[in-house]
């Protein structure tokens, strides 16, 4: 296959979201962009997969490049499929059935225990009114492997804040036309043995039964100070280059209390935080509440995998050329060392002025990022419930948070992830899904998280498990990209819940090439597009001398058509020929 044009602006390799952005940052100024991918789908690690997909692309040959100048580090390692036998899933859901009539036994005689002792005289008993309990669906191998193609997991599972950079940018540019969104609903964090609703607001605080009255007040007072604290200010300054526990501790934060504004409050990844960082998170944490819900996140219907193809859908509006299934063999520089062009693995050569290279692609002038990495290792788990039921009437579990803080559940180190419902669109209906990240130990993602998950999904019916590892950057990593030789070489998803880095480093490096140009300026929208009116119309009027020559010429070679036909009609062979 040929690619045409073969001169570009910018050249991109690789379709993670930094690069996407990147590319409808320049196509959206003028500039002409093509974008490779030696993968079938848009994304690397910032991609979502269906379950079927997933399945098959881990049987697949992994992609490579056939070039000893070139080549390709997949995203995924260590995958490791668990698909629950059709067996165990009946004994399951006979376990459940059981269980559910035990229960529906216990509250008649609870009933039956309170009307028998009532003394008072001529009281009417009322029958209670017979209240129709939801049933869990049942599931069976064949139910499941019909469902496959309905579940969508993400390599990188992320949130965006509701005020937070990445809302913004949609917003800004008009990218947020290709995107729908789920509020984040609720908060869980495992604190005194158990996983309890995060209280995230004053609200919540005062409803939390988990607290003393002590320790409730401790707690907005600390709160309050970080959203009111000014960072210009005396009481902000005299915290520089302290740590988090001497804030903690100056507000007289219990164990217990710091455990709960560490998980839930202060969104990081980081082993030690500043007390400054501390006031900053929680400062912007609280003032993204109540935007599009009382959590401060939005998610990404069907999956974070859909705001890379977003970018990539604006950029192609732009004119930017979309080429999957392909991969260069080797980079060309011209006579001052600066990239000017590339060979493609079908022996085409292209030109450009700018590169931008994933860290994924590596080659001996550009070796991968080594610095400031972190293994991190997946769970996934299917089950047929809610590892936290819904309690109220109207609450919704749409997408929930999960922290697991060192040392509970006998886990050595930090448990953070999600639970997606159904109308999120990740899992199938009547499916949810729960997905845990944390640090990697070693070389086998099962044997970091399965024991952790296991014990948060007891309460349900665990229909298939999936353990990955992935390489990410550890948060605080610089963001400061590089213009190398015309090249530009981008970085890791960073380990933390948002994407802040990312649009920061994708500014940066549209700077870096364009420095006079806007950054994704909005684009239009079509009802904004003016067409000229047919009253606005030019239209060229030739003089009637001409056209009236033009008329009887016309006329002239209509007759000899006619008198033509006529001859081959009759079959009249005239001395001419």
């Amino acid at each position: 296959m040929e690619i045409t044009p073969t001169e570009y602006d910018v050249i991109v390799i690789g379709t993670g979201i930094t690069e996407c952005i990147i590319a409808a940052a320049c196509s959206r100024i003028g500039k002409t962009v093509l974008h490779l991918d030696i993968n079938r789908f848009y994304g690397e690690q910032w991609s979502s997969f269906t379950l079927t997909g997933l399945e098959n692309f881990a049987k697949d040959t992994p992609p490579s490049i056939d070039s000893e100048l070139f080549s390709y580090r997949h995203f995924m390692q260590n995958l490791t499929f668990k698909e629950t036998p059709s067996s165990k899933l009946n004994q399951e859901n006979q376990n459940l059935g059981q269980e559910k009539h035990e229960n529906i036994h216990k509250e008649e005689n609870t009933e039956k225990n309170v009307d028998s002792d009532s003394t008072e005289p001529n009281k009417e008993k009322v029958e209670p009114a017979a209240e129709t309990i939801p049933l869990k669906p049942s599931w069976t191998s064949e139910k499941l492997q019909k469902s496959k193609r309905r579940v969508n997991i993400d390599v990188t599972p992320k949130l965006c804040y509701s005020a937070g950079s990445m809302v913004d940018l949609l917003r800004s540019s008009n990218c947020s036309r290709y995107l729908e969104f789920k509020a984040v609903n609720r908060s869980f964090v495992h604190y005194q043995g158990e996983l309890i609703q995060a209280p995230c607001n004053r609200e919540q605080v005062f409803n939390c039964k988990h607290l003393k009255v002590l320790e409730k007040r401790i707690m907005m007072k600390f709160v309050t100070f970080a959203l009111q604290v000014g960072e210009d200010s005396e009481e902000f300054l005299e915290w520089d280059k302290k740590e988090d526990i001497d804030l903690y501790r100056s507000f007289k934060l219990t164990d217990g209390l710091i455990n709960l504004v560490r998980a839930s409050l202060v969104v990081s990844s980081k082993e030690k935080v500043s007390a400054h960082e501390v006031i900053r998170s929680i400062k912007f944490y609280l003032k993204n509440i109540g935007i599009y819900g009382s959590m401060p996140f939005i998610c990404p219907i069907y999956g974070a995998g859909e705001l890379p193809q977003a970018f990539a859908r604006f950029s192609a509006v732009f004119g930017s050329i979309y080429v999957l299934d392909i991969a260069p063999t080797q980079l060309s520089y011209d006579e001052t060392g600066k990239f000017s062009g590339l060979t493609l693995q079908t022996g085409q050569k292209l030109t450009g002025k700018y590169c931008v290279v994933s860290p994924n692609y590596t080659s001996k002038s550009l070796p991968s990022p080594t610095e400031g990495l972190v293994s991190v290792s997946h769970a996934v788990y299917l089950t047929d419930s809610s590892i936290k039921p819904k309690t109220k009437a109207g609450e919704q579990d749409d997408v929930s948070i999960l922290h697991i803080l060192p040392g509970c559940l006998d886990n050595p180190r930090p448990v953070s992830g999600f639970e997606f419902g159904p109308r999120s669109m990740l899992p199938a209906e009547d499916m949810y899904m729960v997905h845990l990240t944390t640090p990697s130990g070693g070389d086998d993602p099962a044997a970091d998280l399965e024991s952790v998950v296991d014990k948060i999904t007891d309460s349900t019916v665990v229909l298939y498990k999936l353990f990955f590892t992935t390489q990410m950057s550890a948060e605080g990593r610089n963001v400061d990209p590089i213009l190398d030789k015309n090249i530009i070489r981008t970085t890791f998803p960073t380990y933390n819940a948002g994407y802040s880095e990312c649009i920061e480093e994708a500014r940066k490096s549209f700077n870096l090439l364009f420095p006079e140009e806007e950054f994704l300026p909005a684009a239009p929208n079509p009802e904004d597009i003016k067409w000229p009116d047919e009253d606005e119309v030019e239209v060229e009027v030739q003089p009637q001398e001409e056209v009236s020559e033009l008329s009887e010429k016309l006329v002239d070679d209509l007759d000899k058509s006619e008198a033509d036909l006529k001859v081959a009609e009759s079959g009249v062979v005239t001395g001419d020929d």
